[in-house]
Parts: structure tokens; sequence; C-alpha cells
């Protein structure tokens, strides 16, 4: 392999992770960015820049729904389109990345990538370093449900390749982040090879074994308020919202609602209350403007109007699926559509291990991550849709030069 061809790789590889590798300066400068345009240029360069039509269909009906509910509701043009320059950069970018090496290859260099990074969280949790607080791991991503979704696919990878070390080591660091959707995530792993037959009878012991363990400790610590800082923070933070889940439509709190909560069903909330009457969508990157029109609606915990964290998550609103719900309203449930039929497609042949692994992410973004074009989306993304399995020859003599 050249050696631009392995800068190509490790860079736009190493990309994915650097979420939190920014400084600010008039505007967010992201080292996402930087990477991103110097590759997308040596692409250009090697006229291995590709465009997919159905992409560019894609991005276009976004703009044109976009611009026409921008104009209705009188909102910053700006919004729309630095999100369509995002979204248009990143996946284009990505697409034409995964075309030029193969799925296989570049999927493999991601298992190195997250892998090392795994090993190297471990002593940044133990030192400290850049950890979301004294009890959470997050690696070098920013949160700690960041870093369990990015590392979903390579834990279900490593499971089914039966690398167990590395396996074992990836697992322990998103058990370390003691993020709830990274828990959900590896729950899903567990559960859906399940549904297969021929998987049920090798699996199905130990997968019931470890919920019934669950379940007992969960219902029997279920009513105890004198967890320490750092206990259980997960059952606490699902018990609470469980409690509150009427907030989602009269957006009224209990001051010790906690933060985690607050940011879910406050966001929830605002999606509620701007979908109802306007079941269209309000236009890509509208919902933090929608935000600020139904937030006098709601009360917050006095204590998070204090810190300032009552709005949180303005700009994202706290899960993907609740912002496309406000932006593209019911157009939303054709992607939703789209998705699920992709998800029975791949889980029906045993050779799309790389796109099954990519579900778990997909599904954690949707619950979880609200920004249309972080790092790692595109490349996750096109890998599932693209790909159902592929030819590795391809990948196989470029390892080899």
């Amino acid at each position: 392999m050249k050696l631009l061809d392995k800068y190509l790789i490790y860079s736009s590889i190493f990309a994915l992770f650097t979420e939190d590798f920014n400084f600010h300066y008039l505007i967010d400068w992201k080292l996402f960015y930087l990477i991103m345009v110097i590759n997308f240029v040596i692409l250009l360069s090697k006229k291995q820049l590709f465009i997919n039509k159905n992409l560019v269909v894609i991005i276009l009906v976004l703009l044109a729904h976009g611009l026409l509910f921008f104009i209705i509701f009188k909102n910053p043009i700006g919004s729309l389109l630095a999100q369509i320059l995002g979204i248009s950069l990143s996946s284009i970018f990505y697409y034409s990345f995964i075309k030029s090496y193969g799925a296989n290859l570049v999927f493999h260099f991601y298992l190195k990538v997250a892998f090392w990074l795994a090993v190297l969280a471990i002593p940044m949790f133990i030192l400290n370093i850049n950890t979301f607080d004294d009890y959470r791991l997050n690696g070098v991503l920013s949160e700690p449900a960041h870093y369990a979704a990015i590392m979903l696919p390579a834990v279900y990878v490593l499971l089914r390749d039966k690398q167990y070390f590395k396996f074992t080591v990836v697992f322990l660091t998103i058990i370390l982040s003691k993020s709830t959707v990274g828990y959900f995530g590896l729950l899903l792993i567990l559960i859906l090879p399940l549904i297969k037959v021929k998987y049920f009878l090798k699996y199905a012991i130990i997968t019931l074994v470890i919920l019934f363990i669950s379940g007992l400790y969960i219902s029997s610590n279920w009513n105890n308020t004198l967890f320490k800082k750092g206990e259980n923070d997960v059952m606490l933070r699902i018990k609470q919202t469980k409690m509150e889940l009427f907030a989602i439509i009269d957006g009224k709190f209990k001051n010790n609602t906690n933060l985690s909560s607050y940011a879910f069903l406050s966001n929830s909330f605002i999606t509620f209350q701007s979908f109802i009457p306007h079941p269209f969508g309000t236009g890509l990157g509208s919902y933090k403007h929608q935000y600020d029109r139904y937030y006098p609606l709601m009360s917050p915990p006095d204590y998070l109007i204090t810190l300032k964290f009552s709005k949180i998550n303005k700009q994202d609103a706290n899960s993907l699926f609740l912002r496309m719900l406000v932006d593209l309203g019911i157009f939303t449930f054709i992607f939703i559509g789209y998705f699920i039929y992709i998800t029975i497609k791949i889980f029906k042949h045993d050779k799309s291990i790389i796109q099954q692994g990519i579900f778990f992410y997909l599904i954690i973004k949707l619950i979880r991550e609200g920004h249309y074009f972080p790092p790692e989306l595109y490349f996750f993304l096109i890998i599932f849709i693209k790909y159902s399995y592929e030819d590795t020859s391809h990948s196989r003599r470029l390892l080899a030069k």
C-alpha cells in the first residue's frame, strides 16, 4: 500500500473519533473538519471523488423542503444552509473514501483504531484524564454516551469474529462509561441473535441468566434511595425518567429532576409541541428555533435555571429521532421505514456482520445523539446502506501491498 493511501485511511478513520478535538476562535474549529477538507482535496487530485445520484436527490429534497418551511416560519436561513453543507461534505467524502478502498478494508482499520483507543481509555479513566466525571469513562470522546455508541459496532464484530481479548477490552470500556444507551446497545447485542433459531440454543441460556440476574438486581434495589454518588447512576436515571414521563405532555418538572432525565424529557416536550401543529416539519436545522418558541411553556427545575442548563440540547434535541420529527415531520417515518427494511435484509445474511454491528450504533444514534453530521455518522451509514456484503479480494490486495 502506498504511503499516501496509508495516510488517507488512517487519518480518515482516526477522524471518526475526533469530536472532542476542537477550539473556539470566532467559530468552533474542529480537527475533523481540517482532516476532511485536506483528504477531500487529495481524493479529488487522485480522481477518486465520487458523487452518488441518490445522495444528491436526497440533499436537494431536504434543501427544497427546508427553503419552503424556513420561508413560512421566517427562520434564519443560515441554519438550513449550515446543515446542508455539513451533510453534503461529510457524506460525499465518506462515500468516496469507502468506494475507493472498500468497506471491508476501511472497517478493518476502524476496528484497529477503536481497539487501541479503548486500551488508551482505561488508563485515562484510572488517572481521571478527560473523564466526563470521576466515575464514567469517555476516552478521547466528549461524552460517555458518544464513546459507547461509536464502540458498539466494534464490540459486535469482534465478538462475532471470535477476537475475544479485543472484544473484552472494548466491552469493558463501554461498561465503565456507565452510559444508559450504551447498556441498551449491549442488551440488543445479547438479544437479537436469539431471533434466529440456529443461534437460540447456543446463546439462550447465557443471555437468560444475564437478564435474570440483572432483573433480580434492579427489582431488589428499585426503591433504594441511599446510593452514593457514582453508584447505580444508570438505574437512578431510568427510575426518575419513568416517574416524570408526564412532563412530555405538560412540561412541568420537579425540582430534583436529574439532568439526564430532564434533557430527554424536555426535548421530548418541545418535539411534541412542535410536531402536533406542524406535522410536515419546519425545515432542516429549525429545531433550535422551535425550541425557543416553546421553551416558555416549560417549568424547568430551579437549580438547572441557576446553572444555565435549562436549555440543554437545544441545538440537537438530545435525540436524532426527536430532531428529525421537528425538522422533517412525518417524512421522518420514510427514513425510519427504509432503515427497518435494510435492517431486516442484513440480519437475513450471516455475511453481513459489519452491517449488523453498525445497526447497533444507528439505533443508539436515533435514540440519543441529534447531530446531523458528527464525524462518524456517514462512515457507518454509507457502509450500512450501500454494502450488504462485498467481495473482500480488493481489500486483501490493498493490505498486501
